[in-house]
């Protein structure tokens, strides 16, 4: 059988039909409550569609899914940066464009353009609108912006070579969980001896590491919305201004995004918003149109805290890049900065549930695995780690399936 052949004969799936009515069933269910905007309709819609696919679907389709059509939609997505695509269906007001009117701006082959224009119309990341004719969808009219579109480069940069030469570190290490941040997979596929130093000399990547952040940060639940975390009795109330005691802190902050939607959706917050940063980043969110509203500093948080006292210590997506000796470290820095009693520590990351854990969660979890020899913990763990340092948890607030939780600590 020639190869054409052996990839087309996908036999049929002999499906149970009680099942599928079920399953439809339920859609039209969620589909009402989600248009009653019904808290977690939409993840349960989700889910209940992901349901139908795999009732449907045989394993050789499931299959033939993971082996040939993402790995080659996240390529095609990568070539449409570099031929600057999603930026040319967008222009003139998005009007379906031909061929070589894509292939233009790089004067790059028209075949070469349509054959991978013809993937991202296949896998529904923009439409056909003719032979050799395309326009956006919503999806490709999300990417024109420059967040998760630049997520893309930095996974298929950064993520993608550590997670291809992933089985053969597990297998030198003879299968051992990584938890060595300074000898892990991604310093064996990079031939590198730090993940931020790499960074730091691929700035191209790095700037695409920090928009691909923004872009996350404005998909999730913000712990700051209503209805999640509630930050006027935990935090507004009881504000103390002597000395550093007014002081939000975003450790490791990035380029300030959190604080800026703090300033925002916070109006009754009366003390001071504090950044720290390395320094590349600092030098970033220095031209960032919210920069006048926060303090910008520079700090390395594997040091003693400089800022004693503080209401809070923010961190988001921190702890998960550290394998738990490291997280220690950073613990008793800003531990020892502490006011027992007043002082807290937010955390900001995913609580892996110990059965059925959504796929955000585990798909990160391998991510960490492959990027910083580290994990995505659940509550045990994470409960574990903190008492381990002194810090007991005070509270966990969760909003929607598969997005961050926000851990309160205090000594």
């Amino acid at each position: 059988m020639s190869g054409t052949a052996a990839a087309t004969a996908i036999p049929s799936k002999t499906y149970d039909a009680d099942a599928v009515k079920q399953i439809l069933k339920d859609i039209s269910t969620g589909g009402q409550r989600l248009e009653q905007n019904e808290p977690g309709s939409h993840e349960t819609l989700l889910e209940q569609a992901r349901r139908l696919v795999v009732a449907l679907e045989s394993p050789v389709e499931s299959i033939y899914g993971l082996l040939i059509a993402e790995p080659s939609r996240l390529f095609a997505g990568r070539m449409a940066l570099d031929l600057k695509l999603f930026d040319t269906l967008a222009a003139d007001n998005g009007r379906p464009k031909s061929v070589a009117e894509l292939a233009a701006p790089r004067a790059a082959s028209p075949k070469l353009v349509n054959r991978v224009l013809r993937h991202l119309a296949a896998t529904k990341m923009l439409h056909q609108t003719g032979d050799e004719e395309y326009a956006q969808n919503e999806i490709s009219r999300f990417l024109e912006k420059p967040k998760l579109r630049e997520g893309i480069r930095y996974v298929f940069d950064a993520v993608e070579p550590s997670l291809n030469k992933l089985p053969e570190y597990l297998s030198r290490t003879h299968y051992q969980n990584p938890g060595n941040a300074n000898d892990g997979p991604f310093q064996y596929a990079h031939k590198t001896q730090n993940y931020w130093t790499w960074l730091e000399q691929h700035p191209r990547v790095l700037q695409a590491f920090q928009d691909y952040l923004a872009g996350v940060r404005e998909d999730r639940p913000n712990f700051m919305d209503p209805g999640f975390y509630p930050v006027k009795e935990r935090l507004v109330e009881g504000l103390r201004h002597d000395g550093d005691a007014a002081v939000f802190v975003d450790v490791g902050g990035g380029e300030g995004h959190a604080l800026a939607e703090f300033n925002e959706k916070v109006p009754t917050w009366t003390g001071r918003l504090v950044l720290q940063e390395q320094e590349p980043v600092v030098q970033i969110a220095k031209m960032q149109p919210h920069a006048s509203l926060i303090e910008l500093t520079v700090h390395d948080f594997f040091r003693p805290q400089p800022l004693k006292g503080a209401r809070a210590y923010y961190m988001r997506y921190i702890l998960h890049d550290w394998p738990d000796e490291e997280c220690r470290t950073i613990l008793r820095h800003l531990r020892d900065a502490m006011e027992p009693g007043y002082s807290k520590i937010l955390i900001h990351e995913c609580v892996v549930a110990d059965r059925d854990a959504p796929w955000q969660h585990t798909a990160l979890d391998i991510y960490m695995m492959a990027l910083f020899a580290t994990q995505e913990r659940t509550e045990r763990e994470w409960r574990e780690l903190l008492s381990s340092v002194g810090l007991t948890i005070t509270g966990i607030w969760s909003k929607g399936t598969g997005n961050l939780s926000l851990i309160e600590a205090m000594v």
